[in-house]
C-alpha cells in the first residue's frame, strides 16, 4: 500500500527499528459555518519520526468544502506555502482519507520526516455547506529508533 522511494529507504536504513504508530488528534469543530477553531497539535514522540498518511474521521460532503494548513516544528516547514499574503488552504480531502471511503487512510507522495519531539501545527476551516461538530485527524507515522551513527539529519 505504501511506496517509499530510495531517499526514504536511506533514512529507514540509518535507525535499527521502527514500529508503527496511530496518532489520533480532536480537532475541537463546534458546527459553526466556516469556523476556524485554534490550531491542533500532534502529539510528540520521542524518537524521530516518518509520517507517511492521514485519515479523518467526516463525510465527504463534510470534506468538499473543509480546508487545512499544516506547519511542521522541528524541523521547520510550511507544508502549504504561496507568494499570497494570505496563503490558500488545502481541501482536507486532497491530504487525509475519509474513513467512509475505499482509501481512509491517504498516503503522502513522500513520508514526512520529523525530529524528535517534533510536531504538526494543523490549522483547519470548518465547511461552510456541511459544517462539522468534534472531528478527529489520525496521523500514521514510523518510530523510528535505535539510531545508527546518530540517525538522520535533515541538515545534511
Amino acid at each position: 500500500m505504501y511506496f517509499f522511494n530510495p531517499f526514504t529507504i536511506r533514512i529507514l536504513e540509518r535507525y535499527g527499528n521502527w514500529l508503527e504508530l496511530v496518532d489520533s488528534v480532536p480537532i475541537g469543530f463546534t458546527g459553526v459555518a466556516g469556523e476556524v477553531p485554534a490550531p491542533v497539535v500532534s502529539n510528540e514522540v520521542d524518537s524521530d519520526s516518518l509520517i507517511f498518511g492521514f485519515s479523518i474521521n467526516i463525510t465527504v460532503a463534510q470534506a468538499a468544502d473543509s480546508l487545512i494548513r499544516i506547519k511542521s516544528i522541528s524541523p521547520q516547514y510550511n507544508w502549504m506555502a504561496n507568494t499570497q499574503a494570505s496563503p490558500q488552504d488545502t481541501p482536507i480531502g486532497a491530504i487525509c482519507g475519509l474513513s467512509s471511503q475505499v482509501m481512509p487512510i491517504l498516503p503522502l507522495v513522500m513520508p514526512f520526516f520529523l525530529l524528535a519531539n517534533g510536531k504538526l501545527e494543523m490549522r483547519f476551516t470548518n465547511s461552510t455547506a456541511s459544517p462539522i461538530t468534534g472531528g478527529i485527524i489520525t496521523l500514521r507515522r514510523l518510530k523510528l529508533v535505535l539510531p545508527i551513527n546518530g540517525g538522520f539529519n535533515p541538515g545534511f
